[in-house]
């Protein structure tokens, strides 16, 4: 045996005596190496340096809360092994709160979900989420799932360091700890989230990417079915609102980029309620396949010589883009700045009060015409903008000077795929066809500016 396996061997044993949690793995042989070398002998040499422990802050931290406790529950297993293909680095933590539930829920095969092209059998649909209509197909159902992942049928709450790992069969990454019963659709969940996060693995820069099914800026009204916000929890019937959104990224002290791996998350409303604790945001307009983000695609394009956020940013997005253009599927994408929050603001109170002396009739004509998407009453602000301008001259001086500061100091990056989204510019508003929900008084675009008002005008 060589002197260096020996300081190795002597390395590792005192790695495997440390807490787990302040460890770096990098470079240290298995348990089975360990043993093998133990058994062959040999002369000892000095012993070398400890690895850099792990709260010694990196550049980033990324820190995924992944509400699985509802029908998404299988996707866990999935994306996990995603994030091991590129695993934690020198560089860059990944930590997650991973949630699973035994719940087995309803199936709605007219739609309420989302389209599984090799297998399902119905076409189309929106990320699942919609109870109360028929069983489970057996490829959707959580027992069958579970069924291939073998002893990854865990369910509750987990905290896991995500580790560089190529077996897609099973999860390779250190399981930190398991948690007691936890509500991840409560908003001070996600606090202590990041919170733990921060102070286990600190960073220079920090990224919070939420989990589950999105539904815009919308809220869920009592006794509604229809799932609403973000992060979803079936087994508390909680979520959390784009209003307590806000109030998480506050709580934890802000975060560098925060991303949504969700439907329907990136609007005007959502953005400029997190203005004030997230520079950067990341999200889709439209609904998203069930598979949701590719966490290899963005993870592998990280470069460690060029880790600004933009960059960062960037990097999910391209990866999501290139994920699903080689299966010819339709998605959107982006990132955008919200320090250009307030500015549109601004401008879109001075939009809405020039469109108010307008002709009705041709804005709700422009408002059908526009690019709508699968839910939130959400439509693409700049497309709109862009065809009632067209019908009214009058606005289209003001609709270019909107558009300038979305496309040139608000989007850092766009990247919508296929045809049928070639109009979506990167930044969904709410626009219903009729009606207007109470709920949207809550936001802080309502409270501030007049977006809400040139809405209820309009649907009168």
């Amino acid at each position: 045996m060589k002197k260096t396996d020996i300081s190795k061997l002597l390395l590792a044993s005192a790695f495997l005596a440390a807490p787990l949690s302040a460890q770096s793995t990098d470079g240290l042989p298995s348990v089975k190496e360990i043993i093998s070398q133990a058994r062959s002998g040999g002369v000892s040499a000095p012993l070398p340096a400890l690895p850099q422990d792990a709260r010694t802050p990196k550049d980033w931290t990324i820190m995924v809360f992944m509400n699985g406790k509802n029908n998404l529950s299988s996707y866990v297993h999935t994306d996990m092994n995603e994030m091991e293909q590129a695993g934690s680095t020198g560089k860059v933590n990944v930590v997650v709160e991973a949630g699973r539930t035994a719940y087995t829920p309803p199936y709605d095969p007219g739609g309420g979900y989302d389209d599984y092209p090799d297998v399902n059998p119905w076409g189309g649909g929106s990320h699942p989420g919609y109870p109360g209509w028929h069983p489970v197909p057996p490829y959707l159902s959580k027992a069958g799932k579970d069924a291939a992942a073998g002893s990854e049928a865990w369910t509750g709450v987990r905290r896991y360091y995500i580790l560089k790992d190529t077996d897609t069969a099973v999860t390779g990454s250190r399981l930190l700890e398991e948690l007691p019963r936890t509500d991840m659709g409560d908003w001070n969940q996600l606090v202590e989230f990041a919170k733990w996060a921060k102070a286990n693995y600190p960073a220079r820069k920090y990224m919070l990417i939420v989990w589950n099914h999105g539904d815009g800026w919308k809220t869920k009204s009592p006794g509604a079915a229809a799932l609403k916000g973000i992060s979803y929890d079936d087994e508390t019937g909680n979520g959390i609102t784009t209003v307590q959104l806000g109030q998480a990224l506050a709580g934890m002290g802000g975060v560098d980029i925060y991303a949504s791996d969700a439907c329907l998350m990136q609007m005007a409303e959502v953005v400029y309620e997190l203005r004030n604790s997230a520079p950067v945001i990341v999200g889709s307009e439209e609904t998203e396949p069930g598979d949701g983000w590719d966490y290899g695609a963005f993870l592998s394009r990280l470069d460690p010589y060029s880790l600004a956020p933009e960059a960062v940013a960037k990097a999910a997005v391209e990866g999501y883009n290139a994920s699903y253009s080689a299966k010819g599927k339709g998605v959107t994408m982006s990132a955008v700045r919200t320090s250009a929050a307030e500015p549109l603001r601004a401008l879109l109170d001075q939009w809405a009060d020039l469109a108010m002396t307008q002709d009705k009739a041709k804005l709700k004509e422009a408002l059908n015409e526009s690019l709508g998407f699968s839910g939130a009453d959400s439509r693409d602000l700049l497309n709109f903008l862009s065809l009632a301008g067209a019908r009214l001259p009058a606005l289209q001086a003001k609709g270019a000077e909107i558009a300038a500061l979305v496309s040139g100091r608000m989007l850092i990056k766009n990247a919508p795929a296929g045809d049928s989204f070639r109009n979506a510019l990167g930044l969904g508003v709410y626009l219903p066809s009729y009606g207007f929900d109470v709920n949207y008084l809550k936001l802080s675009l309502s409270k501030a500016g007049k977006w809400d008002e040139f809405v209820q005008w309009l649907v009168k």
